[in-house]
């Protein structure tokens, strides 16, 4: 698919529409809420960017697998909401949510930072692959730190933070920040305990490996549940997309249409 959308085939592009468009309207709908009123213009506007420049999208970066496509997909949405969509002014900065991590374990701070971006137990247990209790006791803990360490915050002080939030831990990241393939790694179970153990050290003190990391879990579970647009949703996004007509058929295709 990727290689028919860097050359600009129609096919390609259908493919890629119809199998990552609901993965955008859920990313779009959920981190950046106010775009909802013309969601379907948005989405049309993320994959003419894809398309823009002849495709250029497709020709900038390498993946090894479809999950690091996912990523790459993740942040092509997330630089278009960011620039179309105002983002509300946070309660809480990374230093406050830093001292409400205190003494939290790697995977309390996981589920932690996927509750700051907005998602509720039960969908943060399948995100986690771990039970929607475990999710709730740690948000609970976290809504008791946060009142002491901001008193007066509000219901929402985590969701609301949270779009800002991530932009500033994607800054925080050094030589030392772990690769998609090292996360792809611990998620199979294809580490040793060491490795293991080194890498969730890593996630657990660097604000920018524990937004990614926890970011790949999303994505693999949003690839999961994503139904397919149907043909009615994708014809209007191809229509702007400037491609070349559909090749017609070769005859045996045309026989094994039949």
């Amino acid at each position: 698919m990727a290689e028919d959308c860097a050359r600009g085939e129609r096919l390609g592009w259908q493919e890629f529409v119809r199998d990552y468009g609901s993965i955008a309207r859920t990313l779009l709908t959920h981190y950046f809420p106010m775009l909802a009123p013309e969601i379907d213009a948005h989405i049309a506007a993320v994959f003419q960017r894809a398309r823009a420049g002849d495709n250029a999208w497709f020709q900038q970066f390498k993946f090894q697998n479809e999950r690091e496509f996912l990523m790459a997909f993740r942040e092509l949405v997330f630089a278009y909401g960011r620039e179309v969509a105002r983002l509300p002014v946070p309660e809480l900065s990374l230093d406050q949510v830093r001292s409400i991590m205190k003494d939290l374990p790697v995977v309390e701070r996981e589920v932690l930072w996927i509750v700051i971006k907005g998602y509720p137990a039960a969908r943060i247990g399948a995100i986690m692959m771990n039970s929607a209790a475990t999710a709730q006791a740690v948000k609970d803990i976290a809504d008791q730190r946060l009142a002491a360490v901001l008193p007066g915050a509000t219901a929402d002080a985590f969701n609301i933070s949270a779009r800002v939030l991530m932009a500033e831990a994607e800054k925080t990241g050094g030589e030392a920040c772990l690769p998609l393939r090292t996360f792809n790694n611990l998620v199979n179970g294809q580490v040793s305990w060491r490795e293991r153990e080194l890498a969730e050290q890593h996630i657990r003190d660097c604000f920018r490996c524990l937004d990614r990391y926890t970011a790949f879990l999303e994505m693999i579970r949003l690839r999961k549940d994503a139904q397919p647009l149907t043909e009615q949703e994708i014809n209007p996004i191809i229509s702007q997309l400037n491609l070349p007509a559909e090749k017609g058929r070769g005859l045996l295709a045309k026989l094994f249409a039949k």
